[in-house]
C-alpha cells in the first residue's frame, strides 16, 4: 500500500511537466529545429510527462528513506546505553566517528551527544 501512496502526486507532477514541456515545445519548435509547433509540443510534452512523474516518484522514495534513517537514529540515540552495555560499543560514538572520518565536522556533536563518555 505504501508503494502506491504517491500515485496521485506523481501523476500531478507528470501533468505539470507535460504542460510545461508542451508549452516550451510549442513556442520553441520553429526556432530550434524544423518541427511544426504541434510536433514540438507533443515531443517535449511527452518528455515532461515522464520526467515529472519519475522525478516526483524518486523524490518521494528518497524522502521515505531519509525518514526511516532519522527514525532509526532517534531509536539508537534513545537506547544508546543499553546497546553499549550489550555490545560494548557506543553506537552514537561509532557513527559520529565514522562521519568524522568521512570529513564531516562532527567533533563538537560527539562531545554533546554521546552519553556516558569518559
Amino acid at each position: 500500500m505504501a508503494y502506491a501512496s504517491g500515485v496521485q502526486l506523481s501523476g500531478l507532477a507528470g501533468i505539470v511537466g507535460a504542460a510545461v514541456g508542451g508549452y516550451i515545445g510549442y513556442s520553441q519548435a520553429a526556432d530550434v529545429s524544423n518541427l511544426t509547433p504541434i510536433a514540438g509540443a507533443l515531443i517535449l510534452g511527452g518528455v515532461g510527462l515522464v520526467a515529472g512523474s519519475a522525478g516526483a516518484f524518486l523524490l518521494k522514495s528518497a524522502m521515505q528513506f531519509i525518514i526511516y534513517i532519522i527514525m532509526f537514529g532517534v531509536l539508537v540515540y534513545v537506547f544508546q546505553t543499553p546497546i553499549t552495555n550489550m555490545t560494548g560499543i557506543n553506537p552514537v560514538a561509532a557513527t559520529l566517528e565514522f562521519l568524522g572520518d568521512m570529513g564531516l565536522p562532527v567533533k563538537t556533536a560527539t562531545e554533546k551527544l554521546v552519553t556516558g563518555s569518559n
